[in-house]
């Protein structure tokens, strides 16, 4: 019995693991991370704010009372301007100060974007825990959120690859597939031709020189098969410029002030300057983000790619040179031994 048990718990598990290794299992666990990361951060920091504004709310009623005062005692005409400047400081601050006050730091879309700006390394700096406790836990957090994140970053990058490369290849058939019967005639007519020109003696070296001259084909089609560099960068550029004017129609943003957010976010640099104000979009502002992340790591897995055949091709034209050269020694040899 316990044997049979345990054996059903270890399938079990392996099938959660391997559940978990796939992207969709990857993306579940970093938003159930990223909600309790949330709960948690709202439990810790939400009641030391409230704190804090209860403190602040005598000094903030005491200082609105003092430039009362000093308004209503400059009643001369030489400072009646003076008044009316303090008065609307009062009117301004004053209520900005409440509403501020009022909204808090730390409610629970808050304290998601927050988390989000943990585990994708921008970190804005608008939002931030103020506790020791707080402190603590956004270490942490960090320190299991980060490779988490960067886990799902890699494996959605490369499969964003891969659907991109896809299309790439299906709209480039498309394209040769009326030339093809012309280019496979020329090809048979060239090999024919060298057939013929083959002579007998040479079977052997023209068989490592076809060999050769083969393998370095198969790289050099690899090469023209693999997803041009600039593709993927056109595509990241679109998506900013999108953002940006998804940007303007939410926020109080001009066009280049949300196309430097969205840059600073996906190139997470993450000033904290501009930041946006509105929490109901929070969400898909952190999608949006992460997205884009998605996207940059798209750009570096075709880059590496690149870089790789690149490095093979390489690789096999100094193996070509190499053994060219020690034919010509042997030869050489041959000839000085006649």
């Amino acid at each position: 019995m316990a044997e049979g048990f345990c054996s059903k718990v270890t399938a079990i598990l392996r099938k959660l693991y391997k559940g978990l290794k796939s992207l969709t299992g990857l993306i579940i666990l970093l938003v159930l991370y990223n909600i309790i990361g949330a709960v948690i951060f709202v439990e810790l920091e939400a009641p030391y704010e409230k704190k804090l504004v209860i403190k602040g709310k005598p000094e903030h009623k005491e200082l609105i009372r003092l430039l009362t005062n000093v308004a209503v005692a400059l009643n001369s005409s030489g400072f009646e301007i003076l008044r009316n400047k303090t008065f609307d400081l009062i009117n301004q601050y004053g209520v900005e100060a409440m509403e501020s006050k009022s909204e808090g730091t730390w409610d629970f879309w808050k304290a998601l974007f927050f988390c989000a700006t943990i585990y994708t390394t921008i970190g804005y700096g608008n939002i931030y825990p103020k506790t020791d406790a707080g402190k603590v836990a956004a270490i942490f957090y960090a320190v299991f959120g980060i490779p988490l994140a960067m886990k799902v970053l890699a494996v959605l990058g490369k499969k964003l690859m891969i659907i991109l490369k896809f299309f790439y290849l299906l709209v480039k058939r498309c394209f040769k597939c009326k030339g093809r019967n012309n280019n496979r005639y020329t090809v048979r007519d060239k090999q024919a031709d060298n057939v013929d020109s083959v002579e007998l003696s040479e079977i052997d070296k023209s068989d490592m020189k076809i060999e050769q001259e083969n393998k370095e084909e198969r790289i050099k089609k690899e090469i023209e098969n693999k997803l041009p560099i600039a593709v993927p960068i056109i595509i990241l550029i679109i998506y900013i410029f999108l953002g940006a004017i998804m940007y303007t129609l939410w926020e109080d943003w001009g066009y280049l002030d949300a196309f430097y957010f969205v840059f600073i976010s996906v190139s997470t640099i993450g000033f904290g300057d501009i930041t946006p104000a509105h929490t109901k979009f929070f969400i898909v502002s952190s999608i949006y983000v992460f997205i884009g992340l998605a996207l940059v790591s798209m750009c570096i897995n075709v880059l590496i790619d690149f870089y790789i055949m690149s490095i093979k091709l390489a690789i096999h034209q100094m193996d070509v040179v190499k053994s060219t050269v020690k034919k010509g020694c042997r030869c050489g040899s041959r000839r000085q031994s006649i």
